[in-house]
């Protein structure tokens, strides 16, 4: 079950400010959907991703 999460609740997750994590979302760098005109972040891999690159090299 994914686990949806606001802007606002994942930016602060990430460490990442609200507007740079839109750009990721509209990137398609984080899994994330538009409702009704908002960005619903569903899968925060994008948090492993880049812990498995900072202890991988």
């Amino acid at each position: 079950m994914e686990i949806l999460l606001s802007v606002r609740e994942a930016a602060g997750k990430l460490g990442l400010s609200e507007r740079h994590l839109r750009l990721l979302l509209e990137k398609g760098e984080v899994k994330g959907k538009k409702l009704g005109g908002t960005w619903v972040v569903l899968s925060l891999d994008y948090i492993r991703k880049k812990k498995r690159k900072k202890v991988g090299g």
